[in-house]
């Protein structure tokens, strides 16, 4: 593999939460699955298809902020979901600006970053509770360096509606990176937070 690569693998590495590990065999040209399995927030075990989400989040905004740990006043994305309530994109995001801009796009299609020669491919899964009290969503993401697959990430949130204030919802946010392509300290690890989010349309 030829230096450039390993400069722009680094980068992602060092630079997002979605870190990357190096990629077997693809689960098609973007390397994102078509299902996964997810866990909602009474604990069912679901098997959604790609582009899927929670009807009760349709054509709605939120903007996500921690509230435990490292705790930030200011969103760390607004959350975008579509018609059928899957989840479109995170704008002003605080994942990885450097690499991403302020914009990600989960339509399972490779995108430019700002990085030269590194595209992406993000695609989203995701359900809510029979009840439509909670919701959980899963992100997968793969990276293309020089038009190889580069790497991967997973990222998930799971989430319930506050009884008292239906615009108003409480969650954790869990991402894991494992890191094979290079040797880097700390890189391997796994993390969660809680978040509240709150509707803005």
């Amino acid at each position: 593999m030829s230096a450039a690569v390993f400069r722009v693998a680094k980068l992602i590495t060092v630079a997002t939460v979605f870190t990357w590990g190096v990629l077997g065999c693809g689960a098609g040209r973007s390397g994102l699955p078509s299902e996964v399995t997810i866990v909602l927030p009474d604990d069912t075990s679901v098997t959604v298809d790609e582009g899927s989400g929670a009807p009760s989040l349709a054509d709605s905004s939120w903007q996500f902020f921690r509230t435990a740990g490292n705790a930030q006043s200011t969103a760390f994305a607004t959350v975008n979901f579509g018609a059928d309530g899957n989840l479109e994109s995170f704008e002003d995001s605080q994942l990885a600006p450097e690499i991403f801009g302020d914009t990600v796009i989960f339509d399972n299609s490779r995108r430019p970053t700002k990085q030269p020669g590194l595209q992406y491919a993000a695609a989203t899964y995701g359900a809510e509770t029979s009840d439509a009290s909670g919701f959980t969503f899963e992100g997968r993401l793969t990276a293309f360096a020089v038009g190889l697959q580069a790497g991967s990430g997973t990222a998930s949130a799971s989430g319930t509606f506050d009884p008292d204030d239906s615009d108003t919802v409480h969650g954790t946010f869990l991402f894991s990176s494992r890191v094979t392509l290079i040797d880097l300290p700390n890189a391997n690890r796994d993390d969660e937070f809680t978040f509240v989010g709150r509707r803005v349309k």
